[in-house]
């Protein structure tokens, strides 16, 4: 008994241990480019609204559906005639209460319009399905957006750290001339004004990696204080190298979620047209019906069952159906002319940004060029400084214009991840 019980205190004791391990994991999450669009798009409110009206488009396909099968109703009546009586073959007649019980069943045999209501439906369905996707593709383009802004923004604070430890290490060494009596103090006070700057903005660059932490967990629907790791880094995957595949890959029109929701746009509009002039077309309609007779009347002759047809037949509407037809036709033309610009309009950005691609890669191998040479220059100028053949102020201006040199390639990054992931979403190759 006693080895027993010893036994279950180990097992609770590991499967706490287990439990609390994976409640920490659970409270980290380590994420790819690719992992954390997926994980997006699984969290993502937006994405689970989109799928909720594809749904909602599904039910309302089977409602249009419903309407052409077999409808059943019921009802009860009581009648009482407050004691009226009435004359017949010298006799008197008292008017008994009446009471029934009646059922019916219709079944639509044919009407034009109906059809015509269920392709429609089924167009909406499927453009619900679009729209969907449509959702998907903007978290993944958000998504990515957020995950590159974090690493540019740790990328540039990994370089402000390096730069400023040179700093540090140049205001130590001045600070030894100082006492060898080469130096002067203006010269240590000038770099230490320096390191400060540099502390301050590598302060704020933190700041901006929270700030875009924070736009990264929104995108992926976690709560706030979810620890979030980047297990890409702007060198893993070739991040930066995939340019050249994006500008060789061609643009498919029809794999584009936007030309497919406006070729669903002028699908409707087309059955529009259809629904109209089947307005014109009779429509018939099957009943049977069932009456149960719980108080009868004096003089009751209408028989328990019944069986028949009905026909609505349109005759003339003064030119209603036929205005309607022609307001149908204008919008399908607007909808082909709104497909038709969207399309021409959509040419011409992909041009532009290819060309805006184009640009960005060749910025960033030219500030990637000046910034090496800043650096060369800065690492140059501090040796003089250190064997005193350079002031305090050519060290000042050479780190100056590698911190410009610095702050314009990383924003040459940004821009080169800014025109991969728009032409992604454009290609629709996210």
């Amino acid at each position: 008994m006693k080895n027993r019980i010893i036994i279950i205190i180990m097992l609770l004791g590991v499967c706490g241990k287990v439990f609390s391990q994976q409640t920490n994991s659970n409270n980290i999450l380590r994420l790819t480019v690719q992992e954390a669009k997926d994980y997006a798009v699984q969290h993502n409110k937006n994405v689970w609204n989109a799928g909720l009206s594809v749904s909602e488009a599904q039910k309302r396909t089977w409602e249009t559906i419903s309407a052409g099968l077999p409808q059943v109703n019921a009802n009860v009546s009581y009648q009482n005639m407050m004691g009226f009586s009435m004359s017949f073959a010298g006799m008197e007649i008292v008017m008994p209460p009446t009471s029934n019980f009646q059922t019916q069943v219709t079944q639509l045999l044919f009407n034009a319009s109906y059809w015509a209501g269920i392709k429609m439906s089924k167009i909406g369905e499927e453009m619900s399905e679009t729209a969907r996707l449509q959702a998907e593709l903007d978290v993944k383009h958000q998504t990515q957006s957020a995950y590159y802004m974090v690493l540019v923004a740790q990328e540039n604070k990994k370089i402000l750290e390096q730069n400023l430890k040179n700093l540090e290490a140049i205001a130590r060494t001045t600070e030894g001339l100082i006492s060898a009596g080469v130096a002067e103090q203006t010269d240590v006070d000038q770099i230490k004004v320096q390191v400060m700057t540099m502390t301050n903005v590598i302060k704020s660059i933190e700041r901006n990696i929270e700030l875009a932490y924070n736009l990264l967990r929104f995108q992926l629907g976690v709560e706030t204080d979810t620890e979030i790791v980047l297990t890409q880094t702007l060198e893993d995957g070739c991040i930066l190298c995939r340019s050249n595949e994006l500008l060789l890959k061609g643009i498919d029109l029809n794999n584009n979620y936007t030309v497919q929701l406006l070729n669903g746009q002028v699908d409707l509009a087309n059955m529009q047209v259809s629904l109209e002039k089947a307005a014109a077309l009779p429509s018939v309609v099957a009943f049977y019906s069932y009456t149960y007779k719980i108080a009868k009347s004096t003089f009751d002759m209408s028989p328990n069952n019944a069986i028949g047809l009905q026909a609505n037949i349109p005759i003339f509407a003064s030119g209603q159906r036929h205005m309607r037809a022609q307001q149908a036709k204008i919008n399908l033309e607007k909808a082909k002319n709104n497909s038709d610009l969207f399309t021409e309009s959509i040419l011409m950005q992909e041009k532009q940004l290819r060309f805006n691609l184009n640009s960005a890669v060749e910025s960033l191998e030219l500030q990637k060029d000046a910034m090496e040479v800043a650096q060369r220059v800065f690492e140059s100028i501090t040796r003089k400084y250190q064997y005193g053949t350079a002031s305090s102020l050519d060290v000042t201006i050479a780190n100056t214009s590698l911190l410009q040199a610095q702050g314009n390639y990383i924003n040459a990054m940004m821009d080169v991840l800014t025109a991969q992931t728009e032409l992604e979403k454009l290609l629709n190759t996210m």
